[in-house]
């Protein structure tokens, strides 16, 4: 037809082919302009249903007028074939897009807002698309975005020109409600978008296999990978969002097109939602090692954590945890997205040169709002001087920030670890080794803080990290009676230096919870939080004492007061997950566990080796059925590291949720062997087990252990 002119449009060139039609660029030659030019397929001209339904197109579009639609201008009919003419957009498809390179997250939010926008008019008019997908969306030279092809759209008052059973779209974009032969309305369009927008973001379909009907049962049957797998600096809001968007149920998805609009423009990377984030709010960078010596950087941790936990002892501050600093540390970031992640209003960084005996610290505090410095100082001195130099640090921020100590406060602040500063050196060492975890890290840190008191008797946190230590040798690792005893010997030996010490109240309160003296741990543990109401390990224990006692309600309020307290730790959503999926709660037990997969994958960033996080990391997967993903994990873990009791438990987990009931049993009886001794406890409560429970294998294991 190249050459030709069919009523006045002059046929230039072929556009292409599909299904519902062959497109031409044509010259209209009464009003001079370029457009596309589209016909319904000769075979098809004969037929009816196509005659109606390519009319169909020309009537939806034609009632629509807005950027992000392509603009119908006429209808026609030549030697009986029926035609279209359109706008004509210089451009590619977004599947030609996504071929050719990745798109940015801010890229995917751009050129989502406008697929939304140009569906918000076509649904305000009534009209449903029900064949949204990277080959109808246009993206022309300078980034606007135009949904085509309306060929198989729904007309509000129309009959469905489908028979019973008939589905019209394309397979993998098809809602479940579609693909079943159902009744459609906008929802439908809102997951096919949730589904492109999937794509977008990991440049392949949530829904693809090889054959048609396995993506058949998959898109009504199977949960997709989680975004963050692909893309985990995709932010929250829209891995939530697509999460939502691919609700099976059509009434959980959003109900409108513009519910999806307000929460794609709520995700704007470096967007801090003022709301909720509390005013005098700091995160404190680990500081840099400026040092030659790599050994320094202990050094470095030890000063950052230092500072943060000076700070935590202000009440009128909300410091950020250790923890959640971590997927921080030795990585380039910008201020603002940090700020942004851990919701806060202010940061401080920092940096440490060590030469000899002599240290430099540098530190500034930056308000995120602005990127400008409240203060910032450098500290010249002897290494015996650190202590008067986190103390001044501290008081800075604080007066920066236009704080009020209290006399409790400054005393607080003021107070010194140890008079000796090589004890202080090995209790740094140690400190670092027990926040790595593990059993040869929490062996190592055992070690650093003996030495530890070897040097300063008095040393009352040494006493008190030491006790943490054993229990947790106790606890994960070994078992051994031994590990107990010398947990209640080092808290009481920290009482008698530090009749206040919180730590040390905690270690006691463990004691009593791992004799199973639960009355007198939650009296125990009631009391840390008296003492410091942000306690974190208080409040999550006296969710899994809660928990273990059969008080589900108040161990579900414990968990989210933790989950509150760091919202960027994975334990309480790590318990919350698995509470939920006891109670029936499958939603929320889905989304915990996404939250842990978040969390996990991103403090892994800053630690590719830790083999506990690993761990955790395929034991969410599991949840939600993802047998590749949580067994590729689950390899990488057991050549890091075999011998972790903890570890292996958490193996046992994630393949008891996969249904490998063998594999379960056999990693459950190694995680005894390697010193986890209350395997049968703990897997007779936990629900990830549920699923196995009468397997006989199962059944004996438990009662040998137990």
């Amino acid at each position: 037809m190249i050459g030709t002119t069919t009523s006045h449009y002059r046929i230039i060139d072929k556009l292409g082919e599909g299904g519902m039609g062959v497109v031409y660029k044509a010259q209209d030659t009464r009003l001079e302009r370029m457009v596309a030019l589209k016909f319904l397929p000769v075979e098809l001209a004969g037929a009816p249903a196509a005659k109606q339904r390519f009319l169909n197109e020309a009537r939806a579009a034609s009632a629509l007028n807005h950027p992000n639609v392509t603009v119908v201008y006429d209808v026609g009919e030549a030697e009986s074939r029926p035609f279209i003419a359109m706008e004509y957009v210089e451009g590619e498809t977004l599947k030609a897009r996504l071929r050719s390179e990745p798109l940015t997250i801010e890229q995917v939010k751009a050129v989502a807002l406008q697929i939304a926008e140009g569906l918000h008019a076509a649904h305000g008019k009534g009209i449903v698309h029900r064949d949204i997908k990277p080959d109808n969306i246009l993206i022309t030279r300078d980034g606007t975005v135009k949904i085509m092809d309306f060929g198989i759209a729904k007309l509000r008052g129309d009959a469905d020109m489908t028979q019973t059973g008939m589905t019209l779209g394309t397979l993998s974009y098809m809602s479940p409600e579609q693909v079943l032969g159902d009744v459609v309305d906008h929802r439908s369009d809102i997951w096919s978008f949730g589904v492109v927008l999937y794509e977008m973001l990991a440049r392949e379909l949530p829904f693809h296999r090889d054959r048609e009907a396995a993506v058949l049962y998959e898109i009504l049957n199977r949960e997709p990978t989680p975004i963050e797998f692909h893309r985990p600096e995709a932010p929250q809001v829209l891995r939530s969002l697509i999460q939502q968007m691919l609700e099976k149920n059509a009434e959980r998805r959003p109900a409108s097109i513009a519910e999806v609009i307000t929460q794609l423009k709520g995700a704007t990377t470096g967007q801090m939602a003022a709301q909720g984030v509390p005013a005098k709010s700091i995160a404190v960078l680990y500081f840099e090692n400026m040092s030659s010596e790599r050994e320094s950087d202990y050094l470095c941790a030890g000063i950052t954590e230092d500072i943060i936990t000076d700070l935590s002892k202000v009440g009128e501050l909300r410091v950020v945890s250790r923890t959640d600093m971590l997927p921080f540390r030795n990585k380039e970031i910008n201020i603002r997205q940090v700020a942004d992640a851990l919701r806060v209003n202010y940061v401080l960084e920092g940096s440490v040169r060590k030469s000899g005996n002599r240290i430099r610290i540098t530190a500034q505090l930056i308000s995120a709002r602005d990127g400008y410095h409240l203060w910032a100082d450098r500290f010249d001195g002897l290494v015996e001087d650190i202590f008067d130099v986190q103390n001044e640090v501290a008081h800075k921020i604080t007066e920066a920030l236009k704080v009020s100590l209290t006399d409790k406060e400054e005393e607080s602040l003021a107070r010194k670890p140890t008079d000796d500063l090589r004890a202080y050196d090995f209790f740094m060492r140690g400190r670092e080794y027990l926040s790595r975890r593990g059993k040869k890290n929490t062996e190592a840190a055992v070690r650093m803080f003996e030495n530890a008191l070897g040097i300063d008797q008095r040393f009352a946190a040494a006493y008190a990290a030491l006790g943490e230590a054993c229990a947790y040798m106790y606890e994960w690792y070994d078992g051994a009676a031994e590990w107990l005893a010398r947990a209640i010997e080092m808290n009481q030996k920290a009482l008698e230096h530090d009749r206040g010490s919180v730590e040390a109240q905690f270690g006691i309160a463990m004691v009593y919870y791992h004799q199973q003296r639960f009355a007198e741990a939650k009296r125990t543990l009631l009391g840390v939080l008296d003492a410091d109401p942000r306690h974190f390990l208080a409040r999550l224990r006296l969710g899994m004492l809660a928990e273990r006692t059969g008080d589900l309600e108040s161990a579900r309020t414990h968990y989210q007061s933790a989950a509150e307290l760091r919202p960027h730790d994975d334990d309480p959503w790590r318990f919350l997950a698995a509470l939920h999926r006891k109670t029936g709660d499958l939603r929320a037990a889905q989304d915990a566990a996404m939250n842990v997969i978040e969390i996990t994958s991103r403090k892994l960033e800053a630690s590719l080796e830790d083999v506990v996080l690993l761990s955790r990391l395929a034991e969410a997967y599991a949840r939600f059925g993802g047998k590749e993903e949580t067994n590729a994990i689950l390899r990488r873990v057991l050549e890091l590291d075999s011998s972790d009791g903890l570890v292996l438990y958490n193996c046992a987990a994630a393949a008891a949720l996969l249904g490998e009931q063998d594999k379960a049993v056999l990693f459950l009886r190694r995680a005894f062997e390697s010193g986890f001794r209350a395997v049968a406890h703990a897997a007779q409560t936990d629900s990830a087990f549920a699923g196995i429970t009468q397997y006989p294998e199962f059944t004996r294991l438990v009662a040998e252990l137990g």
